[in-house]
């Protein structure tokens, strides 16, 4: 039987980026497409008007996030096994065929919980989970050592990952989480229990495939980029460079603010979190616009001589470098996270040793060169228009993956 129904699970009904923006904008195209889309989001808060007004029906199961400090402590417990999201998701898949409907996962980590894939499997339910991050393997997400500022090598649950401080935080915060992941592959029967995976780079595949059931396909599905397509920016007629992303340590702006005083420019930070105040205070020379609307951004990419991506972790993909190829703004990446796999060195943008002040500072100092500037993002214009991700290719490959799914566990009602 073919699909009609897809359930959206995430743990947001906000686009507040990434995972978030993902989910919101399949849901969309899903639903423009001509499919019954519910889209099912864990907290409490006003929804995406632009998925309020898409058709798309919208649940929100107002449940406690760990990232929102007034209800951490309650989120201490509900994080590790949330049964409220669970009874609220069982309500809502209630009526539904198992025979013609499909659960997408987006998200899951602040606010539903492996709660939910219990409820999924007694269902009937087809499950396919985009990996937008590193959670479904390693316990703080991201393969990334904050103590030690650096990628972490160890195999997660091993010894050396259980008796090693990774957190951001506290060992406290590191064994909840470590809970949490034990809870995930027991009782949660996570990732076990999901029927297909789409990946979104080959890098963060590359580093996934080897912790996920060996009997279940992995697709390779290009998240959306919203963009239209006009004339190319002239990159190489403006000033100062852009950075576009959470302000916390992995993500490395604290490198970048450093690696750019060093070489004499301006970097616009556009984003929040908890190094926001700290950077503003002791690098006074940059601009910090905080959160905003994708339209906002849009004139600041137009107004930039390149977008730098500094993280100091793996990262999955990087959706701003093909936003900013889009209007033809090259990329200054680190040659450690997934975005190398859409920035082509010395062709489409630049690439520097991640981690290291020095090659970040000599790579940005090699952007005062007009013409270089101007051929990079010439090139990143043609490359990203030759073959754009569109909303539409995306949801015409998703489909195709909802109905190759096997069938055998789910009875038509």
């Amino acid at each position: 039987m073919q699909i009609s129904t897809i359930v959206v699970l995430t743990d947001s009904v906000r686009n507040n980026g990434g995972a978030a923006k993902v989910a919101l904008q399949s849901a969309i195209g899903l639903c423009q497409a001509g499919y019954r889309v519910i889209f099912v989001g864990g907290e409490g808060e006003p929804a995406d008007p632009e998925l309020e007004s898409s058709g798309v029906e919208i649940v929100s199961l107002g449940q406690p996030s760990i990232s929102d400090p007034s209800t951490r402590r309650k989120a201490f417990f509900t994080g590790l096994w949330n049964p409220d999201a669970a009874r609220g998701l069982k309500d809502i898949l209630a009526p539904l065929d198992p025979a013609t409907t499909v659960i997408h996962l987006h998200s899951w980590s602040k606010v539903l919980s492996t709660s939910i894939i219990p409820v999924i499997r007694q269902g009937r339910f087809r499950l396919v989970l985009t990996l937008h991050d590193y959670f479904t393997a390693c316990p703080n997400g991201g393969f990334y050592d904050y103590k030690a500022k650096r990628i972490c090598h160890r195999k997660p649950l091993s010894a050396a990952c259980l008796s090693c401080n990774c957190d951001a935080r506290h060992s406290v915060h590191k064994m909840w989480r470590v809970t949490r992941q034990v809870i995930q592959h027991g009782p949660g029967h996570f990732p076990a229990s999901v029927d297909a995976f789409i990946s979104v780079s080959d890098f963060s595949q590359r580093i996934l495939q080897p912790f996920l059931p060996r009997e279940k396909p992995v697709y390779r599905i290009d998240n959306p980029i919203e963009c239209a397509k006009s004339p190319a920016s002239q990159p190489a007629q403006t000033n100062g460079i852009l950075y576009i992303g959470r302000l916390s340590p992995e993500k490395g702006p604290q490198l970048l603010a450093a690696a750019a005083r060093d070489a004499g420019v301006q970097v616009t930070f556009v984003g929040d979190g908890e190094l926001k105040a700290r950077l503003q205070s002791t690098y006074p020379e940059h601009k910090f616009a905080g959160w905003l609307s994708f339209s906002d951004i849009l004139p600041l990419i137009d107004q930039t001589r390149a977008l730098v991506l500094p993280s100091l972790w793996y990262e999955t993909l990087g959706l701003t470098v093909l936003e900013c190829a889009a209007r033809g703004v090259p990329a200054v990446v680190a040659d450690s996270c997934a975005a190398t796999d859409v920035v082509a060195h010395e062709e489409t943008g630049l690439l520097f040793s991640g981690g290291d002040q020095g090659s970040l500072t000599q790579t940005l100092r090699r952007l005062i060169d007009n013409e270089l500037v101007a051929r990079l993002g010439s090139a990143a214009y043609n490359r990203f228009w030759a073959a754009p991700p569109t909303l539409e290719k995306h949801v015409k490959t998703l489909l195709k993956v909802y109905n190759r799914l096997p069938c055998s566990h789910a009875t038509p009602r």
